[in-house]
């Protein structure tokens, strides 16, 4: 029989025939299951029949046109720290000579210096991202002193992707703002109309506007949460922070917050956090407060704060009872008056609780610092006291803050509210004694400082759970000077179980009032 061999092969016969049958599967499948282009209806024939009351028409692009007009005017600041390195090629040589010894082996040509390995210098750039809002058409940006603080060169990208250098102009650590100026000749910049942040109240609308983890001109939504809010424990720092729950993230700082009228009300400039996100909780320096500073830094080129010369702490209620005030007095206790300051000068003594400075309330300690440090210097303002019960109007001309006693506490270090607290006899766990001429030496005391030094306290007593330290100096009880223990007797005689009791503490140069009910 015949054998007959196939012009093909059976395998190449097979996969041909594979590929037809996929190729007519596949046409087939297009052909018979996907409609034509145009044969189908998406979404509803009509919009969602949803009444809005004709007063909300307008909110509902009020967002978008906020933005539009303020996004222009906020840029981002690029920061660049530049480090220089300078090193050898051949660092073992530096330090050991030829480590291989080929100099010693074919040795050196005479008059002529051992050849040295080339020396590099090498630069290295660190940048950091930021925000600025601008406030002049000329090229001033207002910006956070933490963003520019240490730059050797400073880029500004706009909105509009434009890219400038610019310059710092002034800087106060102590507020954090910082103002930078774009060093070409630029006119007709679009510039952010300066609100007014003494009329925020908690609840108004808060947009936010800048550039977090460098995703330029974000706008985020929220409301004014808080106001005169202050963050860490830096006592002579100036802190009148509007709090909101607008967005902030890393690279806000320096940004925008503007109310519903797109007016800028405040600098971008910290979150709290527990992620390094955000949380909910961000905090920006009113303009009020900044622009003061700004002015200060681009006129004159530092800041001037006007200053009082007292020692200021809480009044709390406590202190309220033991004085013998109304639960509804509100102020701020005079702990002490520094001799030959303004104050002194103008008639303030301790114990007076300050509740207005220049026809404006102040409650608390850090309201009081800053409506001072508000007033320039050389300014005669009216400040609201009340001494004895009694209202009283003080007439205090203010004073630059300069270099005062080392021993003279600065009007920002004040005692926060549970820190510095007093007890009185051994009863309550204290032994006082007598100043005398050996002490006063030993804990550097002024020579015409009175009282009574706690020379011990026990560990279980009611004055240690007050906080009272070894060597605190006590000054007065319940008003009473006391100059020896005898006084100091005397004066706690007739405290029992219950009583208020209100005194007055030198403690490392502070001299600050405490009170507390005897248990």
């Amino acid at each position: 029989m015949k054998k007959f061999k196939p012009l093909v092969p059976f395998s190449i016969i097979a996969v041909l025939i594979s590929v037809s049958l996929i190729a007519y599967t596949t046409c087939s499948f297009a052909d018979s299951n996907h409609p034509q282009r145009g044969t189908v209806t998406f979404g509803a024939d009509k919009q969602p029949d949803i009444k809005t009351p004709p007063h909300l028409d307008a909110f509902k692009s009020m967002f978008a046109d906020i933005a539009e007009k303020v996004v222009p005017t906020v840029v981002q600041v690029v920061p660049t720290k530049i480090d220089t390195v300078i090193f050898s090629n051949n660092p073992f040589y530096q330090f050991f000579g030829d480590p291989f010894g080929f100099d010693d082996f074919f040795g050196t040509p005479r008059n002529q210096q051992r050849r040295q390995p080339p020396v590099q210098k090498r630069e290295f750039k660190q940048q950091g991202l930021g925000s600025g809002v601008i406030v002049s058409k000329d090229g001033y940006i207002l910006t956070n002193f933490h963003v520019v603080t240490g730059a050797d060169q400073i880029e500004v990208k706009t909105s509009d992707n434009r890219s400038f250098q610019a310059e710092i102009v002034g800087t106060d650590s102590l507020s954090d703002v910082a103002v930078i100026k774009i060093k070409e000749k630029v006119k007709d910049l679009p510039v952010a109309y300066l609100g007014d942040s003494d009329k925020l109240r908690p609840g108004d609308w808060a947009i936010a506007i800048g550039n977090p983890f460098s995703l330029a001109s974000s706008v985020t939504m929220g409301i004014v949460s808080a106001l005169g809010r202050t963050a860490g424990n830096n006592a002579n720092s100036y802190q009148n922070f509007i709090q909101t729950d607008a967005a902030i993230n890393p690279g806000n700082s320096g940004g925008a917050l503007v109310n519903i009228n797109g007016e800028l009300i405040g600098i971008n400039t910290m979150i709290y956090t527990q992620s390094g996100g955000y949380m909910g909780i961000g905090f920006a320096i009113p303009i009020n407060m900044a622009r003061k500073i700004m002015e200060d830094l681009i006129y004159e080129g530092t800041v001037s704060r006007g200053w009082l010369g007292v020692m200021i702490q809480d009044l709390d209620a406590t202190t309220r009872d033991a004085l013998g005030l109304d639960t509804d007095v509100k102020g701020v206790l005079i702990g002490d008056v520094f001799k030959g300051q303004p104050a002194d000068k103008a008639g303030f003594r301790r114990g007076d609780i300050v509740s207005s400075v220049d026809n404006k309330p102040v409650t608390n300690p850090n309201e009081l610092k800053n409506a001072v440090a508000n007033i320039r210097p050389g300014n005669k303002v009216p400040v609201g006291i009340i001494r004895d019960g009694k209202k009283l109007t003080l007439h205090v001309t203010l004073t630059g803050r300069g270099k005062s006693d080392p021993n003279e506490p600065s009007q920002g270090s004040i005692p926060e509210e549970g820190s510095p607290k007093d007890d009185i006899a051994e009863s309550m766990g204290i032994k006082a004694g007598n100043i005398t001429p050996e002490l006063r030496e030993q804990l550097d005391l002024k020579p015409d400082l009175k009282g009574v030094v706690v020379m011990a306290v026990d560990p279980s007593s009611q004055a240690a759970q007050e906080q009272i330290s070894q060597y605190d100096i006590i000054l007065e009880v319940n008003r009473r000077p006391v100059t020896s223990v005898k006084e100091l007797k005397l004066a706690v005689k007739s405290i029992k179980k219950g009583d208020s009791v209100l005194f007055l503490i030198h403690r490392d140069g502070n001299t600050f009032f405490k009170a507390f009910k005897v248990r």
